[in-house]
């Protein structure tokens, strides 16, 4: 018997010792086995917005809250009357007036949104596609539904600065893109193609500067 309380003794001293230990499982009959569950993973980094607002990139910037969620065109500084808008899944700048057909109005207004990526800029969505927005890929300017990526999200997230031609218009630099700039180019006798570059000068300072206005539809 005294075998046996001592038994009894170490068994009910080694479970006490083990329930004491975090992370510890005792099974009967004194055979348990210690598991420790894996740290949990790291939590994921925290976005830190648009690169272009990086340092310094933050000054200058001009948020148009007062536009946010209303609508309006962008009409080019060194083509007057000719607005960005969508054409065929693409951006550009077309001629348009108050005898423009109904649809060129609609695709040349866009509704201005907190920037999808980054709400400190903005983004442009279609007036007549909602949840399509102008997005670079490349240089080129297309107009997509949005995918609920990062990657899409910086691709149509466009930060508005002064007019690099006239301080008080609008030029729009990419988000993930610092100092490239929507821009007009290529004019083929009828529209402009709508691109995003990294350029210096004059020239390039013109055709990188908008005009917000009223909208056309």
């Amino acid at each position: 018997m005294a075998h046996m309380a001592s038994k009894r003794f170490t068994l009910f001293l080694s479970m006490a010792v083990a329930m004491t230990l975090s992370g510890c499982v005792v099974e009967s009959g004194g055979g348990g086995h210690g598991h420790v569950d894996p740290p949990p993973p790291p939590p994921p980094p925290v976005y830190q917005g648009c690169p272009a607002l990086q340092g310094v990139g933050s000054s200058g910037v001009i948020s148009l809250y007062d536009w946010r969620g209303d609508y309006a065109s962008f009409e080019s500084y060194i083509a007057p009357e000719f607005y960005i808008r969508h054409y065929d899944g693409r951006g550009e700048a077309s001629f348009i007036s108050s005898r423009s057909s109904n649809l060129d109005m609609q695709d040349a207004t866009f509704r201005i949104v907190p920037g999808l990526a980054d709400d400190r800029c903005i983004s442009f969505e279609a007036s007549n596609y909602e949840g399509y927005f102008l997005r670079h890929r490349g240089s080129d300017i297309f107009l997509d539904p949005d995918n609920n990526t990062l990657a899409f999200s910086e691709d149509a997230t466009f930060c508005p600065r002064p007019g690099l031609a006239a301080s008080n218009e609008l030029s729009f630099e990419s988000c993930n893109y610092p100092d490239s700039y929507l821009n007009v180019d290529d004019y083929d006798g009828y529209t402009y193609g709508l691109y995003l570059d990294n350029e210096y000068g004059s020239a390039f300072e013109e055709d990188a500067t908008f005009l917000l206005m009223d909208p056309w539809w």
